[in-house]
């Protein structure tokens, strides 16, 4: 189907710049005619693709992480986890301490 090609006459005097011309006004023509189609596959498959999870950077410097290390240094490091959480809580509760007790004294005075 040519939609902007005009019939070439009959005269078969074509010059090769003239035939390399068609050919490529034909191969236009042809990827006009096809780009409703890809534009449609091209929109399905972006709509049936999932995008990556948000903690996708996350899970990569995990597995990082864990693949570096072997199982002792991993049981070291939920040790130096476990206390740091104990040290964390005997702080908050010293701070709570604390307070309750400047608030007591406050309200005796």
């Amino acid at each position: 189907m040519g939609f902007f090609r005009k019939k070439p006459q009959s005269n078969g005097s074509l010059t090769v710049r003239e035939e390399k011309l068609l050919a490529r006004i034909s191969e236009l023509e042809d990827f006009i005619e096809g780009a409703p189609e890809r534009i449609r596959i091209e929109m399905e498959k972006e709509i049936s693709t999932m995008p990556p999870p948000d903690d996708l950077d996350d899970r990569r410097r995990e597995h990082k992480f864990y693949s570096r290390l072997s199982r002792g240094e991993i049981r070291n490091e939920h040790r130096y986890q476990t206390r740091s959480a104990f040290v964390f809580l005997l702080l908050v509760m010293g701070i709570l301490g604390l307070t309750l007790w400047i608030y007591s004294v406050l309200q005796a005075v």
